[in-house]
């Protein structure tokens, strides 16, 4: 529904009449804000598969995959029809805004998203319009977010006995609070360092394994970067692009009386940085 939907509500054109203008804005910004995005690729652990088996039926392998391609294929489709209709300059700038905001949305993390929908993001961090920008640095910051290499994870086995465990601070439990803690001085001991994201582990009592997740993660290289973040790669080590996306920044910020720290810019340029190893040596020579 969508695939035919949303092209159709960026066409129109009635620009003329005030009533239908104000009726499409007000259709989109109710998308934007209760639009939940529809996860196509279902990461589920096999614990949820064998309740649902049990509430309903077991489903064929083919008939998922055929599923999950019919599903794929659609999003496709709308991601590329929307990026042409960017790209086609047949738009006003309210179009594109409506265009360009439906697209972000659509951002998926287990499917690929196609390359001409990250081309299109880019070259608007550098587009005339400001709202336009915006847009697209929200959506490069999303981007960069889904495109991290998976993160390392841990498991340790704990020998630690339950049967006189008590709630509360307990010799055993003393590691996951900031007792003596000493916080890394190098990259090598940060890396190190874990941390529990679970603070009730321990608490009452502990789970026989535990995960946990290292400050490392994997890096992409050259040899191993997907056409999807070479597209970014390419254009963040552009010394010219990265120049002219900043003064456009600076430019931006300049409009306002007061200068306040954007952490959608900040995550941007974060994440490229982490991925793309020499981004700021560019900028800073």
């Amino acid at each position: 529904m969508k695939e035919k939907l949303w092209p159709s509500i960026v066409r129109i054109t009635h620009e003329n009449q005030i009533s239908t203008r104000n009726l499409i804005e007000d259709i989109t910004d109710k998308v934007n804000e209760k639009f939940v995005t529809e996860v196509i690729i279902q990461n589920t652990n096999e614990i949820s598969k064998r309740a649902a088996a049990a509430l309903w039926r077991t489903l064929d392998t083919n008939e998922m995959k055929l599923c999950n391609q019919t599903n794929i294929q659609s999003y496709n489709s709308l991601m590329e029809t929307l990026s042409s209709l960017l790209n086609e300059d047949i738009l006003t700038w309210g179009q594109q805004k409506m265009a360009i905001s439906l697209l972000r949305l659509l951002l998926q993390k287990h499917v690929p998203i196609p390359s001409l929908c990250i081309k299109t993001f880019v070259d608007f961090l550098v587009h005339d319009n400001i709202e336009l920008r915006e847009c697209a640095t929200k959506a490069i910051a999303a981007l960069c977010r889904l495109q991290k290499p998976p993160g390392i994870y841990v498991e340790k086995t704990l020998n630690i006995t339950n049967d006189h465990c008590h709630p509360g601070d307990r010799d055993d439990n003393l590691w996951i609070t900031i007792n003596d803690y000493k916080p890394p001085e190098t990259q090598i001991e940060w890396e190190k360092t874990c941390f529990l994201d679970k603070s009730y582990h321990g608490y009452y009592c502990w789970p026989k394994i535990i995960k946990y997740s290292m400050n490392k993660r994997e890096r992409y290289t050259q040899n191993n970067m997907p056409e999807q973040v070479t597209i970014l790669y390419d254009h963040f080590v552009d010394k010219n692009f990265i120049i002219q996306v900043i003064q456009l920044m600076i430019f931006d910020d300049e409009e306002d009386d007061v200068a306040e720290f954007n952490k959608t810019r900040f995550f941007m340029f974060k994440v490229n940085r982490k991925n793309k190893d020499f981004l700021f040596e560019y900028v800073v020579d």
